[in-house]
């Protein structure tokens, strides 16, 4: 197997999260500034891009991609903006030694651009080691379910495909110039092609990383040069792999289909599931992150209604009414809150999962301010550097004209800043004092920027429902340095 087999050392899985203060490479008419930025990872041979974000110098990505490290090696990023009608311009690199990561297991860094006059990119990098235990395939399947990243993989396939016998002839009286093409999930390989043989020899491996190997195939097939025709295929299950002792079929002959009586192929195949590596230091680095640099998710559920009394939030959760203040005003969450155990346990399943308890409102009761009560979950997912909100319903609205029955709906901007990219907003339900909506919302957000930002919840109506018109019926804020958020779970 080790001559067949490169020493693959892991698999390194790369999170490209944003950028920030990126220069500005398209100025307008008007004299205003802004880029369409996309970044380029490079790890060795292996490229991946991100999207293309347009009309901003502060990019938010939320791009993953995985890369097979061979031996010592460093990630670069590169950042380009955009340009439809010339060369897209460089807008700054960052490189990180992967031997770094390796020692750490795992990183959370803002890096400073290289070659740019400012700018800086947000990392996550994770060390996946190699395990030939089989029963590591739960855990790593969990674990991409966890992040919600569709092409994430669980295991490091390698194929050595050494040689083929007894090919037909692609024509008459003339042998064949046979290569072959291998196909694992999306990507796919190809061989050189030998010249005039029905018994290639080939000696050429490759790498595919899988994304279930119980479901996941190889698809192999044979074809001559010259003529495209198809000389053989062969169809593997990796779950037959998985089988095998060790994970691993060494310099195995098997039979061809659709070719000649007895033609094979064969080779070697090597499955290895990817296992997240052991920190090897005290802490894990996080540059700039306040040492949140943990790849590890911690779902938050916390837990707030609105009513009167004491305003400490319990771990379970916690009550705030609405406010009356307007978004010009200086808005401060209402010290009165009910606390209650209305929120599930925390455990593993229910912190995985996507479905939120709703407690049913017992109580008629306004809030303090007379201007009623709204219902939110709040969670945080560490791995996924996401902050998920969900607005549940609002109680109590009062009516104070019953010919003007409001049409509410519910406003969330991330502060300090209330930008436009944070602004998030349910629909309108009609004439609803009470209504349902059940909505969620995310924003990528570091674990360092969330202990300072707070969460400005309006609850306004289409209606002019205030004196004067105003559309806005009450405010409240929710900090979001509490350390339930992070660690148990809170629903307002």
């Amino acid at each position: 197997m080790e001559s067949c087999f490169p020493p693959f050392q892991g698999v390194l899985r790369v999170h490209v999260m944003e950028a920030k203060d990126l220069m500005k490479k398209d100025i307008s008419v008007l004299g205003k500034g802004k880029s369409d930025p996309y970044a380029v990872v490079t790890v060795g041979a292996q490229q991946f891009r991100t999207q293309i974000i347009d009309n901003t110098v502060n990019p938010k990505w939320d791009f993953w991609c995985e890369a097979s490290i061979e031996s010592g090696q460093y990630v670069e990023i590169e950042i380009f903006d955009k340009d439809d009608t010339s060369d897209d311009e460089f807008l700054g690199r960052a490189t990180v030694e992967i031997t770094s990561v390796v020692k750490k297991g795992q990183v959370d860094t803002w890096l400073t651009l290289e070659n740019a006059k400012h700018g800086m990119v947000h990392l996550r990098l994770a060390w996946m080691t190699l395990s030939t235990d089989r029963n590591d395939l739960s855990a790593a399947l969990a674990e991409t379910q966890m992040l919600r990243v569709t092409s994430m993989s669980t295991a490091l396939l390698t194929i050595f495909i050494d040689s083929a016998k007894n090919l037909p002839q692609a024509r008459p009286q003339s042998k064949p110039d046979p290569f072959l093409i291998v196909n694992v999930g999306k990507k796919q390989e190809q061989t050189s092609a030998q010249m005039r043989t029905d018994a290639p020899v080939w000696e050429q491996g490759f790498t595919f990383l899988v994304a279930n190997p119980e479901n996941d195939s190889v698809q192999l097939k044979i074809v001559d040069q010259k003529t495209e025709k198809e000389l053989g295929k062969f169809s593997y299950a990796l779950s037959s792999l998985l089988a095998k002792a060790n994970m691993d079929v060494v310099s195995e002959p098997f039979t061809l289909q659709k070719s000649g009586p007895v033609s094979k192929i064969i080779m070697s195949m090597s499955l290895r599931i990817l296992r997240n590596a052991p920190n090897t230091e005290d802490e894990i680095e996080s540059t700039g992150s306040n040492g949140e640099g943990s790849l590890s998710r911690t779902d938050s559920v916390k837990s707030a209604q609105l009513s009167k009394q004491d305003s400490r939030l319990s771990v379970d959760t916690a009550s705030r009414d609405i406010s009356g203040s307007t978004p010009e005003e200086p808005c401060v969450v209402s010290s009165t809150a009910t606390v209650s155990s209305a929120t599930p346990p925390a455990t593993p399943e229910y912190r995985d999962s996507t479905l939120i308890h709703r407690t049913t409102s017992t109580t008629s009761s306004g809030g303090v301010a007379g201007l009623g009560r709204i219902q939110l979950t709040l969670r945080y997912s560490v791995q996924r550097q996401r902050l998920i909100v969900i607005v549940h319903k609002i109680m109590n609205i009062p009516l104070k004209d019953p010919s003007n029955i409001p049409d509410p709906y519910v406003k969330l901007y991330l502060l300090p800043g209330r930008s436009k990219e944070s602004k998030r907003k349910t629909n309108v339900a009609k004439d609803n004092c009470n209504p349902i909506y059940d909505a969620t919302f995310e924003y990528i957000i570091s674990t360092a920027e969330l202990i300072g930002s707070e969460l400005e919840v309006t609850v306004a109506t289409q209606k002019g429902f205030l004196s004067g018109g105003s559309p806005v019926i009450g405010i409240v804020r929710v900090p979001l340095n509490d350390n339930e958020i992070s660690q148990q779970g809170s629903t307002a």
